[in-house]
């Protein structure tokens, strides 16, 4: 039988209580239109009856590694706060702890369910989700574009409640692409280009939705051919695996430098004589080096980790000194 969580605010609450208090929904959902603060309800729900907004099944957004990874180190400090969820059960704000939760074997977690429709409930992950790992530009505009027809009809009723219908439809979509910007925490103008990418390559559109590339390269290609955005990807791709082999070796170097002890050739023969009395087991008696030969420029002396830390041992207990 799984386990069951019950983070600590969750075993003292009763009734109801704030959102604030047990899942931290904002006041102001959506920056398209004011949503009223919801009174959570603090439940017990069985992890299989928790399931994904039909938008983040539809795009296939997955929780990143990067968050998985922050979760598993904080071990059962990572189900302090409780899963928000819809009475329907769906996710709100708790993906990486479901599939955490899945990962572990437990059964049932705590949550704060929210009585709100599946709008709604959209419209307050877009908000909660503004920075998150996973949760990138390009992913947020594809999930605020669903309030689009939601969007284009209150803009439509401003307008004609204002006397401004006639020849507004211009007006009207410029109304929905600002508000669609304002919803996913963009720049108008990445909205803009999201929906001319119509005729990007498959391949492209997972490199963005991965966050591997921006949304300005992808638009930079769009009118390529899709062989030619694939080549231009994958140069992408070799570059940025040179700049991160580079950045490694920097580092491998660095640290080499920082280990690296320079000694005057009197101080040379004071270490060989040390390595030649020196133990290298518990037993008195001294056991052979192998000396190994490799072509290297320069007049340099390579230890191996063991040995030279049991010479640097014995040179801090006072036994041998340089």
């Amino acid at each position: 039988m799984g386990n069951i969580l019950l983070p600590t605010d969750i075993r003292r609450c009763s009734g109801t209580q704030s959102p604030e208090a047990l899942g931290s929904v904002p006041e102001k959902a959506n920056p398209v239109e004011t949503i009223p603060t919801w009174t959570g309800r603090a439940v017990i729900r069985s992890v299989d009856q928790l399931c994904k907004h039909p938008t983040y099944a539809e795009l296939q957004l997955a929780v990143s590694p990067i968050q998985l990874a922050a979760l598993k180190r904080l071990g059962s400090l990572a189900f302090k706060d409780p899963v928000l969820i819809t009475r329907e059960g769906v996710i709100i704000d708790g993906y990486a702890r479901k599939e955490y939760a899945d990962s572990l074997n437990i059964s049932m977690l705590a949550c704060v369910e929210l009585d709100v429709s599946e709008e709604e409930a959209l419209r307050v992950i877009l908000n909660k989700h503004r920075r998150s790992a996973g949760w990138n530009d390009y992913n947020r505009i594809r999930m605020a574009s669903r309030l689009k027809e939601v969007v284009r009809r209150g803009a439509r009723a401003n307008q004609q409640a204002g006397g401004h219908l006639k020849g507004s439809s211009k007006l009207t979509e410029a109304n929905v692409r600002k508000e669609i910007a304002r919803a996913a925490g963009v720049c108008e103008g990445n909205v803009t280009k999201v929906d001319q990418l119509f005729n990007a390559d498959p391949e492209v559109l997972k490199a963005l939705a991965s966050g591997e590339i921006r949304i300005h390269r992808a638009w930079l290609w769009r009118q390529l051919a899709w062989q030619q955005q694939r080549e231009r990807l994958r140069q992408h791709r070799l570059r940025e695996l040179k700049r991160e082999v580079c950045t490694l070796v920097h580092k491998h170097l660095a640290r080499t430098e920082a280990e690296m002890k320079s000694l005057m050739p009197a101080e040379l023969g004071h270490l060989i004589q040390g390595l030649s009395t020196m133990p290298l087991g518990d037993s008195a008696t001294s056991e052979s080096i192998p000396i190994v030969r490799i072509d290297a420029p320069g007049p340099v002396v390579f230890l191996t980790r063991e040995l030279y830390e049991l010479f640097s041992r014995k040179t801090a207990s006072g036994e041998e000194h340089i």
